[in-house]
């Protein structure tokens, strides 16, 4: 995606990416988890759904605060 999504191994998952970037975050997940299904790898693909919902979560809170 870019390089400002490098972080260091002990970053908690999802908080690398920075704000501008969570709407491309979250389309990435998704398409990620469509190619997880079709290659029946459901574990990869639940993982990519739940930073989805994690990055939809954290893209509401920021735009409430930011307002």
């Amino acid at each position: 995606m870019s390089t400002k999504l490098n972080g260091n191994r002990y970053s908690p998952e999802g908080s690398r990416v920075p704000t501008d970037l969570l709407p491309t975050a979250i389309r990435y997940e998704a398409a990620r988890a469509v190619i997880f299904e079709e290659w029946g790898n459901y574990v990869r693909a639940n993982d990519c759904l739940r930073l989805k919902r994690y990055y939809e979560r954290r893209a509401m809170e920021e735009c409430v605060d930011a307002s």
